[in-house]
């Protein structure tokens, strides 16, 4: 049995390198901007309350498969990571370790490339050791390291929290965002820190001690934080039976009806009150729909020529309504802020420019490209790409009767459509 320690030296190593957690980087694209995606790995802490009030921490930890190294197996491909956690008061005193060995099986080996796909890991920590004699409240730091025990990659973070002491008729915890609803043996905490998915489903989670009634009602507020202010967008009342005086309160959050940007929730009940802002990040939005100049340009692949020029002719305010409009006109969907007819097309875009783009064209300008957005993927290839007696060339087959072929003609890549049966 491997036993679960954090050596000194690890601690020296935390104290000298760990960063603050951040779960959004920007990577900056050809085109001259940025784009937001996920951190590699992301982590939430959550200071939670047992009915007896003593506090536990809950902390969720999402690792990208791509980040993690994974070696071939029988069935598929294995990663062997390793987290570890120490916690620190203020003075610098540890007051709680430990570490965990976690495997990850994966049978496809796309997935093992994916920055889409993570390796989701909750644990729960008592706060302090037993034979703990400091102070139990107050400011703390998290140490956190994932080491990748395939590539012995270490990844180190710290972020300090608080440890409230029990103040009052009115005692509670902080928000936190779950993936899905808290029960007395389910609690999955979200491995991201005020950072919601786009379309996800995602929850809101707080504990509230009070011994003034068995019953009280909540009110649950939602704002978009825009330039000029906060904004009402959602509110909603109900009660709750307590338990020896504990309430949980949790709403799930109307995520499908949620655009991304900034956002506010307030809890509030007669004396209490708690906030928390979050802000919503589509970060797997692909990257035409970043700049409406540029989503404009493949979009001639599906309008007439009098309606293209004139879109093309607005200015970039002009454009951005008509992009709106448009799309919006076409949401299979229009009570929900996820449009999949839009999503399809890019993606489409996306995955043209990446797989038939060339020195010269992007690659949804490309016969290939064009015949992929406007039908999808083929239902079969008929690939003769190192054909030795003839011009290398391809069969798309989507059905019998609509087939695709495209020929090489200069053995420089660029396929071009010569034949389409329909």
């Amino acid at each position: 049995m491997i036993p679960r320690i954090i050596s000194w030296t690890l601690i020296t190593i935390f104290l000298l390198s760990a960063q603050p957690e951040q779960s959004v980087r920007k990577l900056k694209t050809r085109y001259g901007f940025t784009v937001d995606r996920l951190q590699p790995i992301t982590y939430q802490l959550f200071v939670h309350r047992t009915s007896d009030w003593k506090p536990v921490i809950f902390l969720a930890v999402d690792v990208q498969n791509d980040l993690l190294q994974f070696v071939k197996t029988d069935g598929g491909y294995q990663s062997k990571f390793r987290v570890s956690v120490a916690i620190r008061d203020d003075q610098e005193n540890l007051t709680n370790k430990n570490s965990w060995n976690e495997t990850a099986f994966l049978k496809d080996f796309e997935e093992t490339n994916s920055k889409t796909q993570f390796q989701y890991r909750l644990y729960s920590l008592d706060v302090f050791a037993k034979d703990w004699a400091g102070k139990r409240s107050g400011k703390f730091q998290l140490y956190l390291e994932v080491n990748d025990l395939i590539s012995n990659n270490h990844y180190p973070f710290k972020k300090a929290f608080q440890i409230d002491t029990i103040d009052g008729d009115w005692a509670s915890t902080e928000i936190a965002f779950l993936k899905d609803r808290a029960d007395s043996t389910h609690f999955p905490l979200m491995g991201r820190d005020k950072v919601l998915r786009f379309n996800h489903p995602a929850w809101a989670f707080a504990r509230l001690k009070n011994n003034q009634g068995q019953t009280l009602t909540f009110n649950i507020r939602l704002y978009q934080q825009e330039e000029e202010g906060k904004k009402l967008i959602r509110q909603n009342f109900f009660s709750i039976n307590g338990e020896q005086g504990i309430f949980d309160v949790q709403t799930k959050l109307p995520m499908d009806s949620l655009d991304e940007g900034k956002y506010l929730l307030r809890l509030s009940c007669q004396k209490w009150q708690k906030e928390r802002e979050f802000q919503i990040f589509w970060f797997e939005k692909p990257t035409y729909l970043y700049r409406y100049d540029l989503a404009i340009r493949p979009m001639k692949l599906i309008l007439d020529e009098k309606t293209f020029k004139h879109a093309k002719s607005l200015s970039y305010d002009e454009l951005a309504k008509w992009f709106k409009d448009y799309w919006k006109k076409r949401d299979p969907t229009p009570g929900t802020a996820y449009n999949e007819l839009l999503a399809e097309f890019y993606n489409r875009v996306q995955t043209a420019n990446k797989k038939y783009s060339n020195r010269h064209r992007e690659g949804w300008e490309t016969d290939r490209g064009r015949i992929y957005i406007l039908y999808g993927q083929p239902k079969e290839i008929d690939d003769h790409r190192y054909a030795a007696e003839t011009k290398p060339y391809q069969i798309w087959i989507y059905s019998d009767s609509l087939q695709f072929m495209f020929v090489d003609r200069n053995g420089d890549g660029e396929f071009e459509l010569v034949n389409e049966e329909k």
